[in-house]
């Protein structure tokens, strides 16, 4: 996982903080306090001996080299950014994002957790800005009573009538014959003007056409059908049958008319009966496929996400999954066996922090392994074992980029609705706190075999932000 250190260079004061592996601590610069006296910004002295400080604090407190780093300087002090970047060449530091103390505090106010201490808001906001980013401009959305998980106090009512009936004109302009003229709309004369251009253009047009728009109609084109036939009584208008013909009773879609007088235009005049019943039929049977088409087209499907090389289980972890090569790699496997089934479908970890003691996790010493916001964590209780495959743990940003499911579809950005439908009624889900929506999840909370994780509520619309499997490190500190 990433260490990030973010360093405030305030206007009286310089303050620290430290995220590893997803956890923020407040770094105190002095063994008696948080915070050190600023320096002169332009000095390049000064900061380097800020930054060789912090970075030193940080191995010495949480045993960690940060390989990024967040500057945070107070608002229009862009004149010292060249002198911040040529002290972090010098003190051999990562190359610093510099960010202004109005985007680190909106960050953590859209982004962090509520209550921080004034002083610490900026330094913390620079953790929670790279984490997270800018804060999102533009009005916030409506929160509703079932966002927040609650019915309605109270019952829908009908809403009274109104007390006031309006009765007459409303306005001056609905005034019949008053002086007020409305002052939109197209005046009389010009729409005359207007309807008098439209008539002079479609005449021009009309003449300019020697040949008529349609033949005079011939009097041969009338066809006296003498035989029954067969139509199709969606096909036939009322005007066609005449008001003496009275129509034999039948189950058929189809209607037997007797002899019948129907007009019929140029191109059908010179068809024969059959020829015409076969048409009419056909038309009917096409309609009817166009009915079925247009049924089909309507119907929409949900493309189901692509799974990615690695698959997230409740037991371990599945490569190539629904492939010829689909390998389970299980909790409790060889730490050497799942090192490289690992490397060998997403190369080698960005992050690696060696052996080393954690008191939240069981075995005396754990070995982490990063790609991205994928975690693997693995565990050994003495030198001499060779470790064991024992927790995988899923942050940053949504499986829709990354690929990273479960087999059910479920990732970092899926609902709570999404959740419910892949595992029903045995999904355990709970909000801990009144005062704070958001709540955790277990799949399988009887077997106790399941993906765990959180939400940012426990309504349907609440989104999955962390996720992980493996009783090897304790992920839930409250």
């Amino acid at each position: 996982m990433s260490t990030v250190l973010s360093i405030h260079l305030g206007v009286s004061a310089v303050h620290a903080a430290v995220s590893v592996d997803g956890r923020i601590d407040v770094l105190a610069l002095t063994d008696s306090q948080a915070s050190v006296d600023v320096p002169d910004l332009t000095d390049v002295r000064g900061v380097v001996l800020i930054l060789v400080e912090a970075y030193a604090r940080c191995l010495k407190i949480v045993d960690a080299v940060p390989n990024e780093l967040v500057l945070v300087r107070p608002d229009g002090a862009g004149v010292v950014d060249l002198v911040l970047v040529e002290a972090a060449r010098r003190s051999r530091v990562p190359e610093p994002v510099i960010l202004d103390e109005m985007r680190a505090v909106a960050a953590l106010a859209a982004h962090g957790p509520p209550g921080v201490a004034r002083e610490l808001a900026p330094v913390l906001g620079g953790i929670f800005w790279r984490r997270s980013g800018d804060a999102p401009t533009g009005p916030k959305p409506i929160v509703t009573r079932a966002d927040l998980g609650r019915d309605s106090s109270r019952a829908d009512r009908t809403p009274p009538a109104p007390s006031v009936v309006a009765v007459g004109p409303r306005t001056v302009f609905e005034e019949a014959g008053g002086s007020v003229r409305r002052r939109w709309g197209i005046s009389l004369p010009l729409f005359f003007v207007v309807v008098v251009l439209v008539v002079v253009g479609v005449l021009v047009v009309l003449q300019s056409d020697e040949r008529p728009i349609a033949p005079p109609p011939d009097p041969l084109a009338t066809a006296s059908l003498t035989t029954p036939t067969t139509v199709s009584p969606s096909t036939v208008p009322p005007s066609v049958v005449s008001p003496t013909t009275v129509l034999p009773a039948t189950s058929s879609s189809s209607l037997i008319l007797p002899t019948t007088s129907l007009s019929l235009p140029d191109e059908q005049a010179s068809l024969s009966d059959d020829e015409f019943s076969e048409l009419d039929v056909g038309g009917a049977e096409t309609r009817g496929d166009s009915d079925e088409a247009l049924e089909v087209e309507a119907t929409t499907t949900t493309e189901v996400p692509r799974l990615g090389t690695v698959t997230l289980l409740g037991i371990g972890l599945t490569l190539d999954a629904t492939s010829d090569n689909e390998v389970l790699v299980g909790f409790g496997d060889s730490a050497e066996t799942a090192m490289v089934q690992l490397a060998g479908v997403l190369g080698e970890p960005v992050g690696d922090t060696g052996w080393v003691a954690d008191e939240s996790c069981l075995a005396s010493e754990v070995r982490r392994l990063g790609w991205g916001g994928l975690e693997i964590v693995l565990g050994r209780d003495s030198v001499d074992e060779p470790g064991r495959l024992a927790q995988w743990f899923l942050d940053g940003p949504d499986s829709s980029e990354t690929s990273w499911w479960t087999l059910e579809r479920i990732g970092i950005g899926s609902t709570v609705a999404d959740l419910r439908d892949a595992y029903g009624p045995g999904l355990f889900l709970e909000q801990p706190s009144d005062r704070d929506p958001a709540g955790w999840f277990d799949t399988e909370p009887v077997l106790d075999d399941g993906v765990l994780g959180a939400v940012s509520n426990i309504t349907d619309a609440g989104r999955i932000l962390l996720m992980w499997a493996g009783d090897g490190c304790r992920r839930r500190f409250s």
